[in-house]
């Protein structure tokens, strides 16, 4: 059994067939396994086809009601490795669908059971690769949901409990051994996302190399992320697009789409939305119809995006309201941050042609959410974010004649920009 690369939206690698046929094959050499009783590799054929399903854009009901005929067989014949398998492979899945609460139940109990196993029976500590990818998991979803176990916000924030879970994978997983990759690969992610919140571009860029080292269609698609970040929108699109034909001729749908978003946004923020409309449209597309929930939320967000670009605020705000409630359900914190923000600018462009006690009120409300959005954004230490909100605060303060409020926002807006310059890039303009 081997683990192919990790990454947060791809999960086991069972068998490697990539022929037209390798459905139809692997559903008779399941049909074989049974009939000749060979529990192991009928648990193993039920697996790949659940993973060959899952990126074919079956829906979770199905794959969960597959995976629950193999677990009868792991409990059946006491086949405690498979039984690991099955419930990393159930964590990956969740996450892949964008459902991260559900992912985070999977890893944690796939560590509660290694734990009890322990403590009854003196087994010695779980290093197998499905382990490793749980865990993995685990650091990546602390990183992106800043959530504990019960659901309570860590008071520390997400990398401080991710860097706890990769300290432990580091120690039980050193450096030279078999699975070791996987973390270190999570690890450079993490870090790589920690310097682009903190809008450290060149600290991120070096961090490209030990990604593409593990993962070079990751690595590429990082790069192209800082050259963006820099405004260097040329290259960028360069690498993008021959990234885009790799993926798609790789069929690596997550990341075709996330190649797409990243050219609509090199459309937007070079004063071209309507170009960037029909790509959105096409990740929208391969989202819907491969059942990648949080990439279309994504997707939503930077189309709601575009019609405020365009001059159509109510049509975005009601967009976003399709998109709102699985974000804030099972999204990642920046991400929740990020539609908080869009709602309140949506909501100051809706209102301009409001009378004024009206339009008082709906800016009052869109200083409510910019405070939900910097909330997000703090607990992420997203310092380029919470930036651009006070500035965003500060003028509709100044709006409102509330000159006490307008000042402190100003204030922390100053001390931010100080900290980090726009790198050439006109604030509010981000998604």
């Amino acid at each position: 059994m081997h683990f192919d690369d990790f990454s947060y939206q791809s999960w086991l690698y069972v068998l490697g067939q990539k022929r037209s046929d390798s459905y139809v094959l692997l559903e008779h050499s399941v049909k074989k396994a049974v009939h000749f009783g060979l529990p192991y590799l009928a648990s193993l054929g039920i697996q790949s086809l659940v993973q060959q399903r899952a990126f074919a854009g079956k829906t979770a009901n199905k794959l969960m009601d597959a995976l629950k005929d193999s677990d009868l067989l792991h409990w059946k014949h006491s086949l405690s490795e498979l039984i690991d398998i099955s419930i990393a492979q159930k964590t990956a899945i969740w996450r892949l669908y964008g459902r991260s609460t559900m992912a985070l139940q999977q890893a944690q109990m796939l560590l509660s059971m290694n734990s009890l196993e322990s403590l009854n029976a003196g087994v010695q500590q779980n290093n197998t690769e499905s382990f490793a990818v749980a865990l993995c998991h685990l650091a990546e979803l602390h990183a992106e949901q800043v959530r504990s176990s019960n659901g309570i916000f860590l008071p520390q924030g997400c990398f401080a409990a991710a860097s706890e879970v990769l300290k432990h994978l580091k120690e039980r997983f050193p450096p030279n051994s078999q699975h070791a990759q996987l973390w270190m690969l999570c690890d450079q992610k993490i870090q790589f996302d920690r310097a682009m919140n903190d809008g450290k571009y060149h600290l991120a860029d070096s961090l490209v190399a030990g990604i593409t080292a593990l993962n070079s269609m990751e690595g590429v698609y990082r790069k192209a992320v800082v050259l963006q970040a820099q405004n260097q929108m040329s290259e960028a699109h360069k690498l993008l697009q021959k990234l885009l034909i790799h993926c798609q001729k790789m069929k690596n749908t997550e990341m075709v789409i996330s190649v797409l978003l990243s050219v609509a946004e090199l459309y937007w923020r070079s004063s071209s939305p309507t170009i960037a409309l029909p790509v959105l449209l096409q990740a929208l597309a391969l989202s819907k119809e491969y059942r990648l929930q949080y990439l279309a939320s994504e997707t939503v967000l930077n189309l709601a995006f575009a019609q405020l670009i365009l001059g159509i605020p109510e049509q975005a705000l009601s967009l976003l309201h399709m998109a709102i409630e699985p974000i804030l359900a099972d999204g990642a914190v920046l991400d929740k941050g990020r539609a908080m923000f869009l709602v309140a600018k949506c909501q100051v462009a809706s209102a301009a042609s409001y009378d004024p006690p009206k339009k008082a009120e709906a800016l009052e409300a869109a200083i409510e959410n910019l405070n939900e959005a910097k909330s997000y954004f703090s607990k992420v230490d997203c310092k380029e974010q919470i930036r651009d909100v006070v500035y965003f605060q500060a003028r509709l303060y100044h709006t409102l004649g509330k000159t006490q409020e307008r000042n402190r926002c100003a204030m922390l807006f100053r001390q931010l920009h100080q900290e980090l310059p726009s790198h050439g890039v006109p604030l509010i303009n981000h998604l």
